[in-house]
């Protein structure tokens, strides 16, 4: 029997949970076409062709536990992704939060699945650049991802050439220090400025309980759950954002169903990035 013929039922799902206790990782959660796919991948290359004897290879491979734990736990980022929509959050929608902060000095940032770190730290520089070096105003980014594999590289803040390298020399100049790993690589490490801008947890967006943000980022996260969960994560950004706050999706990412429309309004339905509907929580 093929890895294509295998079906990824309830019971297998529960099996591959167990293992994953007290990593913050449900499976049950995710779409099971995505969960196959990252699974049957990590088999090809073991030549493994039956869930069971995977199982079991992760219960005494911790090499292998990493590599599918990272698999299934973290997406596909880079610094900027989708760059129309950072430039039209800046234009539009950061005067708004500048004019509403009254008497506070403080912008509250969630980057939800932050994965790696590219996305808060594109976060940090995109308010770096926008604001300036205005001392009474301090933007605090709360960056979380299940993965502590992916918060440790995030937090250590040191990116492969190929990953910054596209990037505008302005941004590379103003935001990144060249430097070369042990191996004599080129790397660049985020500087000193731009890393104080963001805090890192290890955290799942379904479990971890923030609020009063200004705005919160949760781009190209939502696509692998199914969708009672993307309902219950709507319902907690609404709640984990101040009235009137914002909510940025990914470009491949959809408010949907009829009480999730009620909660967020679309500003700018091509960017995907949604207002917090005045109402009572409920």
């Amino acid at each position: 029997m093929s890895l294509n013929d295998l079906t990824l039922n309830a019971d297998i799902v529960a099996e591959f949970n167990k293992i994953f206790a007290g990593y913050g990782l449900d499976l049950a959660r995710y779409k099971p076409a995505f969960i196959k796919r990252r699974l049957d991948r990590r088999m090809r290359i073991l030549n493994i062709s039956d869930y069971s004897q995977y199982i079991l290879a992760l219960k005494n491979n911790r090499k292998e536990f990493e590599e599918i734990f990272t698999s299934l736990s973290i997406n596909v980022t880079n610094f900027f992704r989708d760059s129309t929509v950072f430039d039209r959050f800046q234009l539009s929608i950061l005067p708004k939060i500048l004019s509403s902060l009254g008497d506070g000095n403080k912008i509250r940032v969630w980057s939800a699945g932050c994965a790696s770190g590219e996305e808060p730290y594109s976060i940090a520089m995109m308010f770096k650049q926008a604001i300036g070096k205005l001392s009474n105003l301090e933007v605090e980014i709360i960056a979380n991802d299940v993965n502590k594999f992916a918060i440790q590289f995030a937090e250590r803040g040191r990116y492969p050439a190929k990953g910054v390298e596209s990037l505008p020399p302005s941004i590379i100049l103003n935001n990144f220090q060249k430097i070369r790993d042990d191996n004599n690589n080129i790397e660049y490490e985020i500087i000193s400025e731009i890393k104080n801008m963001v805090t890192f947890k290890v955290g799942d967006i379904l479990s971890d309980t923030m609020q009063s943000f200004d705005v919160i980022f949760c781009r190209n996260v939502l696509i692998y759950y199914e969708k009672e969960a993307q309902e219950l994560i709507f319902t907690k950004f609404h709640r984990g954002l101040k009235n009137s706050g914002y909510l940025v999706l990914g470009m491949d990412e959809t408010m949907f169903g009829r009480r999730c429309q009620k909660l967020f309004n679309p500003l700018m339905a091509r960017e995907r990035i949604y207002q917090k509907m005045l109402q009572q929580d409920n």
